[in-house]
């Protein structure tokens, strides 16, 4: 196949087009999409066996598109977003302080969500969390 200079740089120039495009196109598509699974409102869902959370750990996991920390402290499971109410950063669990820690602006909430220091105006959206036979129920 002989390709003439003037057609090879329009074949250029449409790929260039369409991978701008899709640059911007697909981005919006998998923001509109929900990223996990979905509970009728006010139901629980199951996210993993109490086995699957040691103790004093936290872990992320995701429902109906928001990111959740799951926090497994001595005294029961607590359960907030895991989206810092200052620029919606997400934040970690440091088992090490015990609190959990926006990375971004050095905001610092205590376990029970609630602001300690740094620049979040308010406290963590709570999740009711209970574990029902041996399995960690997460209110949707």
């Amino acid at each position: 196949m002989n390709l003439s200079q003037r057609d090879f740089l329009s074949w250029l120039l449409k790929g260039g087009v369409i991978l701008t495009l899709a640059g911007f196109i697909l981005p919006a598509i998998t923001y509109l999409l929900p990223l996990t699974r979905q509970a009728p409102v006010g139901g629980m869902v199951d996210v993993g066996k109490k086995e699957d959370f040691p103790t004093g750990a936290g872990r992320k996991v995701i429902l109906g598109g928001k990111v959740i920390l799951v926090i497994h402290l001595a005294s029961g499971f607590r359960a907030f977003s895991a989206t810092c109410t200052h620029l919606g950063c997400l934040v970690d669990w440091d088992e090490k302080k015990r609190q959990i820690a926006c990375p971004c602006h050095a905001g610092f909430f205590n376990s029970d969500g609630s602001v300690i220091s740094g620049p979040p105006p308010r406290r963590l959206m709570a999740y009711v969390i209970t574990v029902v036979n041996g399995r960690v129920m997460l209110s949707a």
